[in-house]
């Protein structure tokens, strides 16, 4: 598992409300991998492969490198020694010296079975219609209509396309418009509402079909 991750080249650890946010840079391709541990206990694990505004403000890999981790709290039951550290390299990225602030909007028992879903899927998801179109337009430039209507399906409604499926409007002259007309027309679909709801697949999230090269 190591294997497929990078080692932390840059780091920023932004809050620490509910959950511990911010954004670990990789020195390679591959997004890194962070550990949470209390004492010598390994708590938690998460990659740092969802967007980051900050990320992208500073820089580093058009933003797709944030993260989110749980956890802290119940490090903090086992230990008074909190850190995060890298996966990959076991570097000390971030001592945690105090639990969490958790607000009562944030408690599970508060959430409903939507809520909750969200909140599994949300560190692999795209923030905005314009971040996912960016790599949609790469896509639909690198390798043609076809392929972008094949990765769309795949990448959104988690299927390939049947024979009926709708075209790209080549009526549209820039292609800018020709991508954001079909992305905003799959996901208007009752397919993808029963699929996605109000999330958008990220750029490495499992079912990503869009080409991420010369994007990240």
């Amino acid at each position: 598992m190591i294997s497929n991750y990078s080692p932390v080249a840059a780091f920023k650890l932004e809050d620490q409300k509910d959950v511990l946010t911010g954004y670990a840079a990789p020195s390679g391709e591959s997004p890194c991998l962070l550990k949470l541990v209390g004492g010598d206990t390994p708590i938690f694990f998460a990659r740092a492969s969802g967007y980051s505004a900050s990320a992208a403000a500073d820089g580093f890999r058009s933003g797709w490198c944030g993260f989110e981790v749980h956890g802290a709290a119940q490090a903090f039951v086992v230990s008074d020694t909190v850190r995060l550290v890298c996966g990959v390299s076991g570097e000390v990225l971030a001592e945690i010296t105090e639990p969490p602030r958790t607000t009562s909007a944030s408690q599970p028992g508060a959430w409903s079975v939507t809520d909750l879903l969200s909140e599994v899927r949300r560190p692999d998801t795209s923030p905005s219609m314009d971040e996912l179109s960016r790599f949609a337009l790469n896509h639909y430039r690198r390798h043609g209509a076809r392929q972008f209507i094949e990765a769309t399906y795949e990448t959104l409604l988690g299927r390939w396309p049947d024979p009926n499926a709708p075209q790209v409007n080549e009526r549209l002259a820039d292609d800018e418009k020709k991508v954001a007309s079909y992305l905003r027309m799959i996901v208007k679909s009752e397919e993808y509402q029963a699929r996605w709801g109000a999330l958008m697949p990220g750029a490495f999230h499992p079912s990503f079909r869009y080409d991420r090269s010369g994007v990240i």
